[in-house]
């Protein structure tokens, strides 16, 4: 789940939602849970809630008490595991298999829990729409519908003070994906930067997210930032995200990583002629090693559009 500097997340999550500190220490029949001075120190990080008092905090933050358990809420380990098979599927672009193991998912899923009937909407947005039976729109549609379960302060400014979960994170790069196909890719950088901003905020102390989390928050920002006309600024970010990946041993990342840095030196050099030296040279080495590392994870989708352009490159000479 990663970790944070629980006062700031508190003290953040707090403004997200427009609840003073008055209103934070007392439920919602108005009986106080804990003082006022209680909650000052545990925001300024003085002070470390106990279980029973993060537990009513996160009830009133509309978190489900998210520090104590895990994402989705289920007595069958099996799930986890499937979770995970089905995760692969969809980075192989592998729906139907996704749908199959979706369904398996939901039999063992109570939809009692807020974040279990969260993954559902999401996933099923996802995976319908990549199996055309779905419009963006629609895709878009119930993406927003399933962050604003849990992060009511989407679609106000409020939306800035939020500290997003992991799985909140995959949600608004979804919904910045969908807001970018539809040629609306101001909104999906505008997304992206703001998780970017909060993922790199100091006071916040944010750490240990789960492997690939801000390395896939990296690849969106460089999408939007070079389809936004920023091919400098997206190069420079592909350097590091790709040492970073390297050095995490992060190698689904990679392809993706390597093909944007060919795409956007293109783009570049277009733009630019005097700037680059050897260009085709380094495209071409891009694109390689793009589908060498694709062929390797297995993606053939990701493969075949690197030698695509490859063959594209070539056919210029």
């Amino acid at each position: 789940m990663g970790e944070y500097n629980i006062g700031q997340f508190i003290y953040r999550s707090r403004k997200a939602v427009g609840l003073t500190q008055e209103q934070l220490c007392h439920n919602e029949d108005g009986v106080m849970c804990f003082s006022v001075e209680t909650l000052s120190r545990i925001e300024r990080g003085k002070q470390r809630p106990n279980y029973r008092t993060m537990r009513e905090i996160m009830h009133r933050l509309g978190k489900e008490n998210c520090f104590c358990t895990p994402y989705l809420k289920t007595a069958d380990y099996r799930v986890l595991e499937i979770k995970r098979e089905l995760k692969r599927a969809i980075a192989l672009n592998d729906y139907h298999m996704a749908e199959e193991l979706l369904e398996q998912i939901e039999d063992g899923l109570s939809l009692d829990y807020m974040t279990n009937r969260q993954y559902l909407i999401r996933t099923h947005a996802l995976i319908d729409q990549r199996l055309g039976r779905i419009t963006i729109e629609e895709e878009l549609e119930l993406m927003e519908t399933a962050l604003q379960m849990t992060v009511h302060s989407y679609r106000t400014r409020a939306f800035s003070y939020e500290i997003l979960l992991p799985e909140e994170i995959v949600i608004v790069c979804n919904i910045a994906c969908c807001y970018g196909k539809l040629g609306n890719t101001q909104r999906a950088l505008e997304l992206i930067q703001s998780v970017d901003n909060m993922l790199n905020n100091e006071t916040l102390q944010i750490n240990n997210y789960p492997s690939g989390i801000r390395e896939m928050v990296s690849r969106n920002h460089i999408l939007w930032t070079g389809e936004q006309g920023g091919y400098g600024e997206a190069m420079l970010e592909c350097n590091r995200a790709i040492a970073a990946c390297v050095k995490r041993a992060i190698l689904n990342t990679l392809p993706s990583l390597y093909y944007a840095r060919a795409y956007n030196m293109q783009k570049f050099r277009e733009i630019y002629p005097e700037c680059l030296s050897d260009v085709a040279n380094k495209v071409k080495l891009d694109y390689i090693r793009c589908a060498l590392l694709a062929e390797l994870i297995l993606d053939q989708k990701g493969q075949k559009k690197a030698l695509s352009r490859l063959e594209e490159c070539n056919s210029l000479n």
